[in-house]
């Protein structure tokens, strides 16, 4: 779809990492947030979620790591209906995303217009391991922005460290320049704080 980012190769398939384990979530009682810097807070179940999701976003995924996979279809909801929705205001600079597994990042708005609330990746529903039942899509920056299991955003006026931002790596990460990690070090925390890695 698009041209390889620098420093990327093309991978035939998602190297899966999570920081605490692949989280248990029933359905029924899922909850979506989005709230913050709104002038009315959502809160979907993820019956809600499905009813609402009919867009479609179709790019290719870059991972920090360096591998890369072409052409991926994500189905679900853009992030500008629910902002619409929910009345982001002005002041909004920063969207700040917490998962059920207590994982963390921050994106900035300009990056958010892009956004996607994926629930299905390549006409099938999202796996666990892939984020299941709701997963951020970013297709603009590096995939540790694309955070699984998501439970809530957070619409922020100033800048917040997730949980790889606070362990060195870069407060954007856009991936056309290269915006991997602030703190050289931080290429060598990835291995120490995420064991579970799964193919």
């Amino acid at each position: 779809m698009g041209e390889l980012p620098p420093g990327q190769f093309w991978g035939h398939r998602f190297v899966i990492y999570t920081v605490n384990g692949v989280p248990e979530v029933d359905e029924k009682s899922f909850r979506f947030v989005l709230s913050g810097l709104v002038d009315r807070e959502l809160d979907m179940g993820y019956a809600d979620l499905e009813s609402a999701a009919d867009g479609r976003l179709e790019a290719d995924f870059h991972c920090v790591t360096k591998w890369s996979i072409r052409d991926c279809v994500w189905e679900g909801i853009p992030f500008s209906v629910l902002s619409e929705k929910a009345g982001v205001r002005d002041k909004a600079g920063f969207a700040f995303a917490r998962c059920l597994d207590g994982y963390t990042t921050v994106i900035p708005m300009e990056n958010m217009t892009d956004a996607f609330l994926a629930l299905r990746l390549n006409s099938e529903k999202l796996s666990p391991e892939q984020g299941a039942p709701l997963r951020l899509v970013v297709p603009t920056l590096y995939g540790w922005k694309s955070a699984k299991w998501l439970a809530g955003l957070e619409i922020l006026k100033e800048y917040r460290d997730g949980f790889w931002e606070e362990r060195g790596y870069h407060e954007r990460g856009d991936f056309t320049t290269e915006e991997r990690f602030k703190n050289p070090l931080a290429r060598f925390i990835h291995k120490k704080t995420a064991p579970a890695r799964r193919k």
